[in-house]
């Protein structure tokens, strides 16, 4: 594990100051850990293992970066007239974060390492998972200023395949509460209806008169007989070209207290909202931290889900001499 950290302002850390800090592992090129300074305490916003063991033996992804094909598609897919199968991990029917041995199950390289960043780079060999072309990956963290994560995601290849990466880690500005009573906004005037299988139907459906209206802050709380677990299309479409800088927020969560607020913003169309319904106890969980349901909630940007299978939802196919990129900044304020 190399930590990496930055202090809350620029220059010279007086003693005893409170820090924005991060930490990364390589396996999985997981995010382990996230803290933000709350007045004259440390908060710790994200779920995660004391040991490396959780997350080997855990299957919820907990802070992973997955790929090459974040959430769902089905058994298999066609590419330039060729027909390919995926191996599937979820029921008979699914392959979910790039398959059962996806990159949230290997090991990263360390390609480089500042006080308040780290690269991370995989290479994923041609018919990987099913996928063709030898693709090689890198996932970049970095606190890039007073309480604010980024995370930049890219990917190249040697033959036309799929590129469609994702970060995964569980949220709760509250540690110990139901993320349900957690306030939360999302850019979004749509979301992709999902079928038995829980992947697109290809519906694009309004969100109006619906439970997944989340324009206006509301408590995420409501009655849906499985949780939320579903794609929004975010109002902003796809800006894969922008800077940090020009990226509108997509999402805003606030606490149960109203004391912590985050803000999201993405090069991404859609964001795949899903509020930990399966999340099971764990004897390895950070302190006051139980993995129960509802204890931690996903926000994951994405192109998306399925869509190599609906030719009108977003490009996931990536070309040689093409790089793949996602830019996803985090940003937590105290109110």
């Amino acid at each position: 594990m190399r930590p990496f950290r930055r202090p809350g302002r620029a220059g010279n850390q007086a003693a005893g100051q409170l820090r924005h800090e991060a930490s990364v592992i390589t396996y999985g090129a997981i995010l382990r850990d996230l803290v933000v300074p709350m007045g004259s305490a440390q908060r710790r916003v994200v779920l995660g293992y004391r040991s490396l063991q959780g997350y080997v033996d855990g299957r919820a992804y907990l802070g992973a970066t997955v790929g090459r094909c974040i959430n769902r598609i089905g058994t298999g897919f066609t590419l330039d007239g060729k027909p390919y199968k995926v191996p599937v991990n979820e029921g008979d029917h699914v392959h979910l974060h790039g398959g059962p041995n996806g990159f949230s199950k290997r090991v990263w390289r360390l390609v480089g390492a500042t006080d308040n960043s780290a690269t991370l780079e995989i290479a994923s060999p041609d018919g990987d998972a099913g996928y063709p072309g030898a693709l090689t990956a890198r996932c970049t963290y970095a606190i890039a200023g007073p309480g604010t994560l980024g995370i930049e995601l890219t990917a190249t290849t040697d033959a036309p395949t799929i590129a469609n990466l994702g970060h995964h880690s569980y949220f709760t500005l509250q540690p110990g509460s139901d993320v349900r009573d957690h306030r939360m906004m999302v850019a979004a005037d749509f979301y992709t209806p999902l079928d038995r299988f829980l992947i697109p139907t290809g519906e694009i459906r309004s969100v109006i008169d619906s439970v997944y209206d989340f324009r206006i802050l509301r408590a995420i709380r409501a009655e849906t007989p499985s949780g939320y677990d579903i794609n929004f299309v975010l109002n902003q479409g796809w800006l894969p070209q922008a800077s940090a800088a020009d990226l509108p927020v997509a999402a805003r969560l606030v606490s149960p207290k109203g004391d912590l607020a985050m803000e999201l913003s993405t090069t991404e169309p859609g964001l795949q909202f899903y509020e930990g319904i399966r999340l099971a106890p764990s004897n390895d969980a950070y302190e006051n931290e139980p993995h129960l349901p509802y204890r931690g909630l996903c926000l994951e940007p994405q192109r998306f889900p399925d869509s190599i299978n609906r030719p009108h939802f977003s490009a996931v196919v990536l070309r040689p001499g093409e790089t793949y990129r996602q830019l996803t900044r985090f940003r937590f304020a105290q109110q």
